[in-house]
């Protein structure tokens, strides 16, 4: 998902209706999914918010976000919601874990060694079950590279670079 409006990230995406009493089914696409919560404000639209609601009731049902949305009130209301970005305002920095990053911050930066050289840019994470992969881009192609220590020394993101130590083979040729 691209970096939306100014303030605003994409947390959920809509699937489909629940029942047909306005709830909508929603896939989670946050590491923060306690934040959702009843009198919430939320976005929605299909890049960036385009209409606002409030959060009247959240539950969990197999692995989806349930909701029901004030101003929702039946099956065809949610049907207009189908296949669109829920969004939530995007938390300060200070208010986040000091290794926590969203992706667009992470997406455009510099990826340097451990002696400076450059290794490629950062695209973005990529999920495979385990564990968060960081993309990089190098020479047309793209490496993924475990998003964790000691493979990621730190992220300086006023200095615009993601500093790695990879081991052996990630980036020299026989990995691509």
């Amino acid at each position: 998902m691209a970096h939306p409006a100014q303030g605003w990230l994409a947390v959920a995406f809509v699937r489909r209706p629940h029942g047909i009493h306005g709830e909508i089914t929603a896939e989670v696409h946050s590491d923060f999914p306690e934040r959702l919560t009843a009198g919430i404000t939320v976005g929605i639209g299909a890049v960036e918010p385009e209409r606002f609601c409030t959060v009247r009731r959240v539950r969990t049902h197999k692995g989806l976000w349930l909701l029901l949305l004030e101003g929702i009130e039946d099956r065809q209301a949610a049907e207009s919601l189908r296949e669109q970005w829920l969004f939530l305002p995007a938390q300060e920095r200070s208010e986040l874990p000091p290794t926590y990053y969203y992706e667009h911050e992470i997406a455009g930066l510099v990826c340097l060694d451990t002696s400076g050289t450059r290794l490629g840019q950062a695209l973005g994470f990529a999920e495979y079950g385990g564990g968060h992969l960081l993309r990089v881009a190098v020479a047309g192609q793209e490496v993924l590279v475990p998003f964790c220590s000691p493979i990621v020394v730190r992220v300086d993101l006023p200095g615009g670079a993601v500093i790695l130590d990879p081991p052996a083979g990630l980036f020299d040729g026989d990995a691509l």
